[in-house]
């Protein structure tokens, strides 16, 4: 499999979610950079939306991005990707590391990476700033 390029037709965007159904980009969190090391390698740079919804309600005056939102930016960003809208199929390992909070960590690195093995798409993930790991991910999507 290869990571569709240009999948907008704005020469100027490498990705594009249009045609794809995001829950979160844009409400949860915004892309502001993104690179890719290889063809199934991504990091994207990215931007926590601190006036989103959820943490109204997670917590008030106290937010806290919640860990299953980190779980659907990382699919998200893997959608992006491939130019498909992937979800998960099993979750082989998942853990938070640090408290993510668009207080101390407003910005991001998302890092993607995808392997096909056996006819599956195995996806590792990770959620982290220079500084802190907040969230690692194995899994496989389809």
């Amino acid at each position: 499999m290869r990571v569709r390029r240009g999948y907008c037709r704005d020469p100027n965007e490498d990705f594009c979610s249009r045609g794809l159904a995001m829950l979160l980009e844009n409400k949860f969190f915004r892309i502001t950079d993104r690179k890719l090391d290889n063809d199934m390698r991504g990091v994207f740079h990215v931007q926590i939306i601190s006036d989103c919804e959820v943490y109204k309600g997670h917590f008030p005056g106290d937010p806290v991005c919640p860990g299953v939102c980190n779980m659907e930016t990382i699919k998200e960003c893997a959608s992006l990707m491939v130019g498909r809208q992937l979800r998960y199929e099993s979750i082989r390992q998942c853990r938070l590391t640090a408290l993510a909070t668009p207080v101390v960590c407003p910005e991001v690195d998302v890092t993607v990476s995808l392997t096909e093995k056996d006819g599956t798409l195995q996806i590792q993930g990770q959620i982290a700033d220079g500084e802190q790991t907040y969230m690692t991910l194995k899994g496989v999507v389809k």
